[in-house]
């Protein structure tokens, strides 16, 4: 995903709100559905979705006005229903890390009542490739960390 910072999601402090970096992080995520063959015609055609459990988002830089971003996303787990992936954010004038989120995907089944559901095939074989491909890079280092006061 590439995008700049638009004057909208300004907030008080003149830096990007913290709500849009979810923003920014979900369009990258529909980015990586499409990759994984979660198109959005698939997914109105089966039924199949995936459901965001859990996300982690850390701020680590400030992103003003026009900053150009790009994000990244590394597949760190895989099972037959559910993914975690790190995302990370660039400033691309800057070449720095500025937001990570982690996140836990879980496919969904949404015929009748939205179920948890293994993957479908075709999408199951990408992200099984995508997680070998991704086991060569390093674990980021902030990934699965937790919040807390440091003492």
């Amino acid at each position: 995903l590439d995008v700049s910072v638009r004057p909208e999601w300004i907030d008080y402090n003149g830096h990007l709100y913290d709500g849009y970096y979810a923003v920014i992080f979900a369009k990258a995520v529909d980015e990586f559905l499409v990759r994984v063959c979660l198109t959005p015609a698939v997914r109105e055609t089966t039924r199949h979705t995936i459901y965001t459990m859990e996300t982690h988002v850390r701020f680590l830089w400030e992103v003003k006005l026009g900053t150009p971003v790009s994000v990244t996303c590394q597949v760190l787990e895989l099972d037959a229903k559910r993914v975690r992936i790190f995302l990370s954010m660039h400033d691309k004038v800057l070449n720095l890390v500025v937001a990570t989120s982690e996140q836990l995907l879980m496919s969904i089944d949404q015929t009748d009542e939205p179920h948890a559901a293994p993957w479908l095939p075709q999408s199951g074989a990408i992200l099984e490739g995508l997680l070998k491909e991704h086991a060569a890079l390093p674990m980021p280092k902030d990934a699965g960390r937790s919040i807390a006061i440091k003492r």
